[in-house]
């Protein structure tokens, strides 16, 4: 009897753990990369920066973005503008942490090579925006960092 007891509590409290782990998480969102970063994008000035093909994410990043479900990447021509926006929408949430840190030592070894040398860019590189979110992850190294983050956001 005590026995039986005992399991239906185990059992309760289980079930209570259950939930409050699969309503605590965040569901991915829904968009599709192309909108969330037409949403990034418009949040501040892309004059000087083109969008990039896979093969220029793959050189800059050395990441393949078949792995990823979609990959949106903006850079400028010139070698002195530090400007880059980064979209990529995730196949799965284990990418996450690997690719924030790619991207994390890309900001600080762009960091070092202007150290001293342009301030402006390297306050831009400073002020970059690298967030994760709802199967979303933002690089935007630019201008208007906290409009960029809030539209990125937003757009989930």
């Amino acid at each position: 009897m005590r026995f039986l007891r005992l399991k239906e509590i185990l059992c309760a409290v289980l079930a209570v753990v259950f939930i409050l782990a699969v309503a605590g998480r965040v569901p991915d969102s829904q968009k599709t990369v192309q909108q969330v970063a037409d949403s990034v994008v418009s949040a501040t000035d892309t004059e000087g920066l083109c969008r990039r093909k896979n093969g220029v994410f793959k050189k800059t990043f050395r990441l393949n973005a078949n792995d990823y479900d979609g990959v949106v990447y903006y850079t400028s021509d010139s070698l002195m503008d530090v400007r880059e926006i980064l979209v990529v929408r995730l196949a799965d949430a284990e990418q996450a942490a690997p690719l924030m840190e790619v991207l994390r030592k890309h900001v600080e070894d762009k960091a070092v090579l202007f150290h001293g040398y342009a301030p402006d860019q390297e306050a831009l590189l400073d002020g970059c925006v690298l967030e994760s979110s709802r199967g979303f992850v933002c690089l935007a190294v630019c201008r208007d960092a906290d409009r960029v983050r809030e539209s990125f956001y937003r757009s989930l």
